[in-house]
């Protein structure tokens, strides 16, 4: 499995007075509309990046974190543990699709660990965005097959010429059948 990072998170001691500096500075869309007002962000991208949220720090000070994805968070923290690092939260489901954990590597630093329960939608789609990049020759493109069936069509007149005579033979078949009834 690769271990994307998948959400970031700003923890403030005033989260809405945090929430504003940002919407204000990066003109990003926050929406806390949830019970805890954790404002969840909206980067407005378009498929680039990452979006996050920011919080109030249950702990009274302040940090940055960033969440990399892990199908087991508990046995990742163990691993985190073996290797120097410190657990700092224990595996808590978010409700949703969300299981998240939270480590502090052997500087101190807080590390997020989330697993995300995809939708049937959401595998269906990642299997075929999976199926068109192995499909691809390596280089970004199509492949060879998908090329040479676009160098064999027709061009735009012909095609134009075609589905007019098409369309006249169809109607006079359609005159004659009625004429005939």
């Amino acid at each position: 499995m690769a271990y994307p990072v998948t959400h970031f998170e700003i923890n403030a001691q005033d989260a809405p007075a945090t929430q504003k500096f940002y919407r204000d500075l990066f003109g990003w869309g926050i929406d806390t509309n949830n019970p805890d007002n954790y404002g969840m962000i909206d980067t407005k991208a378009q498929g680039t990046g990452i979006n996050g949220g920011i919080g109030a720090s249950r702990h009274g000070k302040s940090w940055v974190t960033f969440y990399v994805e892990t199908d087991d968070p508990a046995a990742t923290l163990a691993k985190a543990e073996r290797l120097g690092g410190t657990r700092v939260m224990e595996p808590m489901d978010a409700g949703g699709n969300v299981v998240y954990a939270l480590f502090a590597d052997p500087e101190g630093n807080v590390i997020g660990l989330a697993k995300m329960e995809r939708t049937q939608q959401q595998q269906r789609e990642q299997q075929r965005e999976q199926q068109t990049r192995s499909r691809s020759n390596g280089n970004g493109s199509a492949p060879r097959k998908r090329a040479k069936a676009t160098v064999a069509k027709a061009s735009p007149k012909r095609a134009t010429a075609r589905k007019r005579t098409t369309a006249k033979k169809t109607t006079s078949r359609a005159r004659s059948k009625r004429s005939r009834g």
